[in-house]
C-alpha cells in the first residue's frame, strides 16, 4: 500500500484536488437550493394555513352576492310591473290654468319678520327695564321717600358741568351759587334754605344744622357748601368742615386746608386765624385743618362743646359737614350738638333700606332729624318740563336783578378772574 500511495502522480493529485473542490461547490449549491426550497415551503405552508379562513370569507361573500342578486331581480320585476300598470291607466288629467311666475318670493316674508322682530325687541326691552326697576332698591324719586313716610326737605338736580376757561375746576363745578346763581340748581338750594328755616320754629328757631349721609360719595359736602352760600345771602353763616377723616371743603372754596378747626381745638392757632372769610360777604368757613389721629375723641371732647357754645351766638346759622353716619360714629356725636340733622341721599344710588337704617339710628340718639335732601335728581325725566320752566323763570329774573345791581359783577362777590378770595377774620 505504501508503494501504491507513493505511485500517485502529480496529474492524478491535481485531478483529485479539482474533483474535491468541484464536489464541495456542488454541495454548497445544493445547500443553498435546500434553503430556498425550505423558504418556499414555509410560504406555501402559511398560505395553505390561511385557506380555510379565506374559504369561509369567500363563502359568506358568495351567499351575500346571491341574496343581493335575488333582491335586485325582485325589485326589477316590481319596477317592470309598475311601468306596465302606469301605461295601462287612462290619462284623465286636464290643465285648468297655467302657473304664473311670482313677482316676489313667497318666503321669507321680510316685512313680517322685521315687524315680529321689532315687537319682540320692544317686549324684551320693556321686560328688562321692568325687571331692573323691580330689582333696583335705590331711591329714585321723591315719591319713593314720601311713600314710606320719610320727611323730604327737597331735591337738587344735577349741576356738575365742565369749567369755563380761567376759572378753578372745583369751584366752577361745585359751588353753583358763586357762578350761576340764576340756574335751576341755585333756585333749588334757595328753596331748601327756605324750608330749613321754617322746618323747626318751636321751642326756638333752628340755628345749627348738621348735614350728613349714609355712605360716602353722596354729595353731602357739595350740598353743605351751596346751602351755606344760600343762607349767606340774607344771614351771617359759619360753615364747619367736621369731616376730620376725608375733608374736602377747602377744595370747593379754593383755599388751604389749614389752619382750621382742628388746629384751633388743639390750641395751636387762635380762632382769628382758623375762621376765614369767603367771597360771599356773610359766609365764613372753618376748614378741617390738620387731620387728627382720633377724630371721634376730638369731636366728643369738651373743647368741641365749648367751641360750639362760644361760636353759636356770633352767627345766625351754623352748618356742619360731617362724615357719613353708616361708616363712623362722628355724625352720631355731632348730632347731639345741633338743632337739626339733614341726611343727603344720592338719587338712583342710595339704597332705601340703608337710608331707613340711617334715619332710625338718628332717631334713637335724639330728635334732631329734620328730613332728607335728594341729590342729583333728574327732574326733567320724572316730572316733565313744568318744574324746569318754573325754576328757570324765577332763577333768571333774580339773575338779571343781581347783574344790574352790581354793574355786571357777580352778585355773590366773586372776583372778575373767577377766583374766591381768602382771608382770616375775627368773629364779632
Amino acid at each position: 500500500m505504501k508503494e501504491g500511495a507513493q505511485s500517485n502522480t502529480p496529474d492524478e493529485m491535481r485531478s483529485l484536488t479539482y474533483k474535491y473542490f468541484e464536489t464541495k461547490i456542488v454541495n454548497n449549491q445544493n445547500k443553498i437550493k435546500e434553503g430556498l426550497l425550505k423558504n418556499y415551503m414555509n410560504k406555501y405552508q402559511e398560505k395553505f394555513n390561511k385557506l380555510p379562513a379565506q374559504s369561509i370569507e369567500y363563502a359568506n361573500l358568495e351567499r351575500e352576492r346571491l341574496a343581493n342578486e335575488k333582491v335586485y331581480l325582485m325589485l326589477l320585476e316590481k319596477y317592470q310591473e309598475a311601468l306596465i300598470n302606469e301605461e295601462s291607466q287612462p290619462n284623465n288629467v286636464k290643465i285648468i290654468d297655467y302657473g304664473k311666475v311670482p313677482k316676489a318670493p313667497s318666503k321669507p316674508n321680510r316685512f313680517l319678520i322685521i315687524t315680529i322682530g321689532l315687537l319682540i325687541g320692544l317686549g324684551l326691552g320693556y321686560g328688562f327695564a321692568l325687571l331692573r326697576n323691580i330689582l333696583d332698591v335705590s331711591v329714585k324719586s321723591p315719591e319713593d321717600l314720601e311713600n314710606i313716610g320719610i320727611s323730604l326737605i327737597g331735591w337738587v338736580p344735577t349741576f356738575m358741568r365742565e369749567p369755563k376757561a380761567g376759572r378753578h375746576t372745583h369751584t366752577e363745578q361745585e359751588l353753583v351759587l358763586a357762578y350761576n346763581s340764576d340756574s335751576v340748581p341755585a333756585e333749588a338750594f334757595r328753596t331748601l334754605r327756605t324750608r330749613l328755616q321754617f322746618s323747626k320754629l318751636e321751642p326756638e328757631p333752628i340755628k345749627t344744622i348738621l348735614i350728613t349721609s349714609s355712605i360716602p360719595r353722596e354729595g353731602k359736602t357739595i350740598i353743605s357748601s351751596n346751602l351755606a352760600a344760600s343762607f349767606a345771602l340774607s344771614s351771617r353763616v359759619l360753615l364747619l368742615d367736621c369731616d376730620f377723616r376725608k375733608p374736602r371743603m377747602h377744595n370747593i372754596f379754593n383755599m388751604k386746608r389749614y389752619p382750621g378747626l382742628c388746629d384751633y381745638l388743639f390750641g395751636t392757632v387762635p380762632i382769628e386765624d382758623a375762621v376765614r372769610e369767603t367771597s360771599f360777604p356773610n359766609l365764613h368757613i372753618m376748614t378741617c385743618g390738620t387731620i387728627p389721629t382720633n377724630p371721634a375723641e376730638l369731636i366728643a371732647s369738651k373743647h368741641m362743646q365749648t367751641f360750639l357754645n362760644m361760636i353759636k351766638p356770633k352767627y345766625d346759622y351754623i352748618l356742619i359737614d360731617s362724615p357719613p353716619l353708616a361708616t363712623v360714629t362722628d355724625a352720631e356725636l355731632l348730632s347731639s350738638y345741633v338743632d337739626g340733622t339733614v341726611v343727603v341721599c344720592l338719587a338712583s344710588k342710595t339704597r332705601l333700606d340703608l337710608l331707613v337704617n340711617t334715619i332710625d339710628t338718628l332717631n334713637k340718639i335724639n330728635d334732631t332729624f329734620i328730613g332728607v335732601i335728594l341729590n342729583n335728581f333728574d327732574y326733567q325725566a320724572t316730572y316733565g318740563s313744568y318744574y324746569k320752566y318754573y325754576y328757570y323763570y324765577y332763577g333768571s329774573e333774580k339773575g338779571k336783578e343781581g347783574a344790574s345791581a352790581t354793574n355786571g359783577k357777580s352778585s355773590n362777590g366773586v372776583n372778575n378772574n373767577g377766583n374766591l378770595k381768602e382771608k382770616t377774620i375775627k368773629p364779632n
